[in-house]
């Protein structure tokens, strides 16, 4: 048994009220806590995809619109390395990425620019995780997002700050998914079947928008497959709708100061977060204590307005949102 769930075991028989007498008719099992060992790196493929659909509507119904889409998907394979490992406190992680691809269609059909995920290739931060998959300490992931947000930026022929599409939001939401499940259940020591929790979580969006959208996250804990101490898996359904209060917690990839968005999206301001709708199933290893897949998929409605006037079109925006997060077994 791995030392981190071996000492999480411990610190449960002392807080349960029969002891370890009593653990056959406890719960405590059936906790979604993270467990790792020393050295031994894990490997997850992560997937961000979005189908942008941009409709100008007019007040005459006469007049027919040409929605234009443009589409992003961002790969990445990630490797989590536990260096500290603290049964009772934090454990530390380094984080590499070991490979990246990032693939665009513009509104207009012209070939992209490069993204600046593509520069994260060999890079690696630093995370410190509690027992629950609560982040600690993110300021190594905030030195990160630092060094892409630079890569974002290019210079006009008029020395304007010019910002290139990324997907650098999507990236700092898939390191907290993957961590943000098991971390916002209120009682972990009394965890069973039908269970619901709910948690707020950032929307990733190819704007800097300080706070950014967000989401409510309704768990349900849909049930445990597996005989005991044998491949036990939780399957943990999740339903979004939009946070009624602004998220907090969220990090600033990009330096402040004027900038021009590049494409469509620069000429677009005012964004309205409408509605969200979507689900998503997340499966846990509880005896590996790992995620094994999480799979996301909403559809989010926009409304905008152009930064110069133009006549009577309102920008209509449709998202379609797909999250993919995988584990992958090494030799």
């Amino acid at each position: 048994m791995k030392t981190l769930r071996l000492g999480l075991i411990i610190v449960g028989c002392l807080l349960s009220l029969g002891g370890c007498q009593d653990s056959a008719k406890s719960s405590q099992d059936n906790w979604l806590l993270v467990s790792f060992e020393k050295d031994v790196p894990i490997t997850y493929r992560m997937v961000s995809e979005r189908e942008t659909e941009i409709d100008l509507t007019t007040g005459d119904p006469k007049k027919k619109s040409r929605p234009q889409t443009t589409t992003e998907k961002l790969e990445l394979e990630m490797v989590y390395t536990p260096v500290v490992v603290d049964p009772f406190g934090l454990s530390t992680l380094k984080v590499e990425c070991q490979s990246v691809s990032v693939t665009r269609s513009g509104f207009s059909g012209k070939k992209a620019t490069s993204d600046a995920m593509e520069s994260l290739t060999g890079k690696s931060y630093t995370l410190d995780l509690t027992p629950t998959g609560k982040i600690a300490d993110i300021s190594d992931l905030e030195r990160l997002a630092a060094e892409l947000g630079k890569a974002s930026f290019s210079t006009s022929r008029r020395n304007a700050r010019i910002k290139n599409p990324d997907m650098i939001a999507d990236f700092l939401a898939m390191q907290q998914y993957l961590w943000g499940v098991g971390s916002a259940i209120p009682n972990q020591l009394d965890l069973k079947k039908g269970d619901t929790w709910q948690t707020q979580q950032s929307i990733p969006w190819p704007v800097p928008i300080y706070p950014p959208p967000a989401r409510t996250t309704s768990y349900i804990l849909e049930g445990i497959e597996g005989q005991e101490d044998l491949s036990r898996r939780a399957t943990i359904k999740s339903t979004y709708a939009m946070s009624e209060t602004p998220i907090e917690d969220y990090i600033r990839p990009y330096e402040e100061g004027q900038f021009q968005m590049r494409g469509l999206f620069g000429f677009l301001r005012n964004f309205q977060f409408k509605h969200i709708e979507g689900t998503g199933t997340q499966v846990f290893n509880m005896d590996d204590g790992l995620v094994e897949s999480d799979r996301q998929q909403y559809l989010l409605d926009v409304t905008a307005s152009f930064m110069l006037p133009l006549g009577d079109s309102l920008p209509v925006l449709k998202v379609d949102q797909k999250i993919s997060i995988e584990r992958i077994e090494t030799p």
